[in-house]
């Protein structure tokens, strides 16, 4: 569909897309495929690592339906089949592939997967924009989205700018339910022994460790905590990762070294509520954001995007606001979750991140328009 007006000076389209991750990879792709013609605006990404996370074999149907699934036969990708935690006992406790039915998650080269999906999404005909958003606001009936160069006009806005929701943010309140924040960094070991493609998640007193090995060899090292505690403050992750004993074993057994800056992300559980609104939806993390624990990040990225997009292409006002309250729905469940995971981890319960998450109750008004969280 062609843009509402043929003046270049005035040039506004029917639908634009902000935010270069999953949520607005997938947004962009499916709205192309629907027969739109989205312009996505998004930073243009950096050539330094991105830290990924197991994504879900419940994400398959999800990356079906956009024709995307032949990305995760990728050699720079590789199935999860084993995976080990040590949470609420020193006890290793095996999840392995062969038992559920859905099949293995996948450990992703999150910068391929991206680029991969990026690549499809313009194939189809999104129009592709890297600029900065430094501000949105709404002139005489439609979005004007300010760039670092021209300003980029459209009738309806896909929020999928993370966090931030620099759209939705100005019009629903986002809720906040904790600080959690990473540290990640990758390690790298010249022992010629081929060591074993596992996933570890370990906690510990001051919060949890989350290490896995890439298709590449190189493991990536993550630590949780809260950003405001003492604890996160301290950036020596080879020192700080002997409070493990599963992770800093297997890391001394195939002498693996740090080999990158640690670098830290924020990875609270946030969302916004309602997500639409007058002209505009969120989507990805700027609709909801789940702790990686969860393992839902990505999942909730791409099942957003197509529903958002695939309501936006029917014009289907109740579709649109069933999306919404799917996505309330879903924070409520995820909460419910959350705190029971959290609560099984009892022996630290005096310390300051453990004692957050074991005593906090969250209560959720299912109306779409009303989120409250009490701690």
């Amino acid at each position: 569909m062609e843009p509402q007006s043929r003046d270049v000076a005035k040039l506004i389209h029917q639908v634009a897309v902000i935010g270069g991750g999953i949520a607005g990879a997938a947004a962009a792709l499916r709205l192309a495929q629907g027969g739109l013609r989205p312009v996505w605006i998004g930073q243009k990404r950096q050539e330094s690592f991105k830290p990924g996370e197991h994504l879900s074999a419940a994400a398959i149907p999800l990356l079906k339906t956009l024709g995307s699934d032949a990305m995760l036969r990728s050699e720079v990708h590789r199935h999860a089949h084993s995976t080990y935690s040590a949470w609420g006992s020193e006890m290793l406790i095996e999840r392995n592939a062969i038992v559920q039915p859905e099949g293995p998650p996948t450990v992703l080269d999150r910068g391929a997967f991206e680029d991969a999906l990026t690549a499809q999404a313009i194939s189809f005909g999104a129009q592709r924009i890297e600029r900065d958003i430094i501000d949105v606001r709404v002139t005489d009936g439609h979005w004007q989205l300010d760039t670092e160069e021209a300003p980029i006009e459209a009738t309806f806005v896909f929020d999928a700018t993370g966090r931030k929701a620099i759209v939705a943010s100005k019009f629903s309140p986002r809720f906040q339910a904790d600080k959690l924040s990473c540290q990640y960094a990758l390690f790298t070991s010249t022992n010629p022994e081929e060591p074993r493609p596992v996933t570890l998640i370990e906690s510990e007193e001051r919060g949890w460790w989350y290490m896995s090995v890439l298709a590449d060899r190189r493991v990536i090292l993550n630590f949780y905590s809260d950003a405001d505690l003492p604890s996160f403050e301290n950036t020596k992750m080879e020192d700080n990762v002997h409070r493990t004993k599963a992770i800093s074993a297997y890391l001394s057994d195939y002498g693996y070294r740090l080999s990158s800056s640690p670098k830290r992300i924020t990875t609270n559980s946030s969302w916004i509520t309602p997500a639409i609104g007058a002209g505009w939806v969120a989507v990805g993390d700027a609709s909801a954001a789940f702790d990686p624990l969860s393992s839902h990040g990505m999942t909730t990225a791409l099942w957003s995007a197509i529903q958002a997009a695939d309501a936006f292409v029917s014009q289907d006002r109740q579709k649109m606001q069933t999306y919404a309250e799917n996505v309330a729905k879903g924070v409520q469940d995820y909460l419910s979750a959350r705190q029971r995971i959290y609560s099984s981890e009892q022996r630290w319960a005096n310390s300051p991140f453990w004692a957050r998450r074991i005593t906090e109750k969250a209560v959720l008004n299912l109306n779409a328009t009303s989120v409250h969280l009490i701690e």
